[in-house]
């Protein structure tokens, strides 16, 4: 069990530390402060951790055969990483030979924005240990923050050859292959990534952005899918509406592609029959019906699946994804004509013009 106590700097004796590190305050002050408790209590079969502040001496000791570990890791846990530190820095004092306890320290380092010092203590840590595999994810993830992504891939590449079986190395040096369009491989690790971590949001979101690149439709097919799983399962996630976008861009490349010289008839009908409908409700029925689609469109319409599965609250009737894509449309071309909608209907709009005219 750890037992813990606090010295006010003011109570404590200078006379034992070194002539040149009595000045209280000072960076030498605070590291003999640290290596004397430390020694102090290894003579005693303890380890020691200290922290020195503006105010007051730290000291948290327990049996040396515990994890100090053990002790800081539930901070770390906590998000207290600022208080974590110091403790850690000490351990760095008496433990000087751990890899386990410089990961750490660098790992807080890098979450608190310091990379250049998580590089150092996490490099400390692979020279140590050159098989820690989190260390060099560590580093990589430091320089990717710092925007070197070529020490970035070297260090995720370093990570996976310490340890090829684990997704989060594989994961990692996926997604930074990506940006540097080497696709191929990036598909790979992310496969190997998802098949180590099946539940992994980053893994299943990561492997289809490397297919969405890759270009081929059977590999966009399977990027689609990946990205319907990643809503499914990950509705709160900030890249939600990436994926969702990503999938919309799917659908309308098919929707071209599935076009007779590019003119869509059954859409020129929709926009048509929308046409009609808005002259008969109004400005403002009309303004509710393209927002209830456009919300409703964030979760991803099915404009490939001809099924009149959809319904709105204010529109009656059941409707095909690719019939309310065309409300919509039609919708946002009357209220404002450079709006963004994502469809490009503008011949079958005009078409569905001429018509209602005459």
């Amino acid at each position: 069990m750890a037992t813990e106590f606090k010295i006010p700097l003011h109570r404590f004796d200078t006379n034992l530390l070194p002539p040149e590190a009595r000045q209280v305050g000072t960076e030498a002050f605070k590291t003999a402060v640290m290596l004397h408790f430390a020694a102090e209590y290894a003579a005693q079969g303890q380890t020691a951790m200290v922290t020195v502040d503006d105010q007051e001496v730290t000291v948290m000791a327990f049996p040396a055969e515990s994890s100090a570990l053990d002790f800081v890791l539930p901070m770390l846990k906590a998000g207290k990483i600022d208080e974590a530190v110091p403790f850690l820095e000490s351990l760095t004092k008496s433990a000087p030979a751990n890899a386990a306890v410089l990961y750490n320290l660098g790992i807080a380092y890098s979450e608190l924005g310091q990379f250049d010092e998580a590089v150092i203590r996490l490099k400390r840590a692979v020279q140590l240990d050159p098989g820690h595999a989190h260390a060099w994810v560590g580093i990589g993830n430091a320089y990717h923050r710092m925007r070197k992504p070529e020490l970035a891939l070297q260090a995720f590449e370093k990570a996976v050859e310490a340890d090829p079986n684990d997704g989060y190395t594989r994961r990692n040096l996926g997604g930074i292959l990506i940006g540097f369009k080497r696709i191929d491989e990036a598909v790979t690790h992310l496969r190997r990534a998802l098949a180590l971590m099946p539940d992994d949001p980053q893994a299943i979101f990561g492997l289809a952005t490397a297919l969405e690149q890759a270009g081929t439709d059977a590999a966009e097919e399977e990027a689609d899918r990946l990205y319907l799983r990643f809503i499914d399962e990950h509705p709160n996630s900030p890249m939600v509406e990436q994926a969702e976008k990503a999938r919309t861009a799917f659908a309308q490349k098919r929707l071209k592609s599935s076009s007779v010289g590019g003119f869509r008839p059954d859409v020129m009908m929709y926009i048509a029959g929308a046409l009609q409908t808005f002259k008969k409700l109004g400005a403002q029925k009309r303004q509710a019906i393209a927002l209830e689609i456009a919300v409703l469109g964030r979760s991803g319409l099915e404009i490939n699946d001809p099924a009149d599965k959809y319904t709105l609250k204010s529109l009656p009737g059941k409707f095909s994804g690719l019939h309310l894509l065309a409300i919509m449309y039609t919708a946002f071309r009357q209220i404002d004509p450079t709006m963004e909608t994502g469809a490009d209907f503008g011949a079958e709009y005009q078409a569905a013009l001429e018509m209602h005219k005459g």
